[in-house]
C-alpha cells in the first residue's frame, strides 16, 4: 500500500518492535507484525494485531507488572 504520511513509499511486510506505557506499566513487543514505508519508515499495524498488543498490555497492567518483553507469536 501507498503510505499515507510521506505519500511517496511503499509498505513492505516487516517486523517491529512496539512499546506500550500505562501508569507505572512498560509492556515491549518484539517482532511485530507490520506494513513498513520503505522511504519514511513508518508504521502499520493490522487492527488484529493491534487488539492482541493491547490484550497483552491489560493483562501485564491487572497483574501489575513494571516492565515485560515479549516476542509476539504471529
Amino acid at each position: 500500500m501507498k503510505c499515507a504520511i510521506c505519500r511517496n513509499g511503499v509498505t513492505q511486510n516487516g517486523r517491529i518492535t512496539v512499546v506500550l506505557e500505562k501508569d507505572h506499566t512498560t509492556v515491549v513487543c518484539k517482532n511485530v507484525p507490520a506494513d513498513v514505508c520503505e522511504n519514511c519508515g513508518e508504521e502499520y499495524v493490522s487492527s488484529k494485531t493491534n487488539g492482541e498488543l493491547l490484550t497483552k498490555a491489560q493483562e501485564a497492567l491487572k497483574r501489575g507488572v513494571d516492565l515485560e518483553m515479549l516476542r509476539f507469536a504471529a
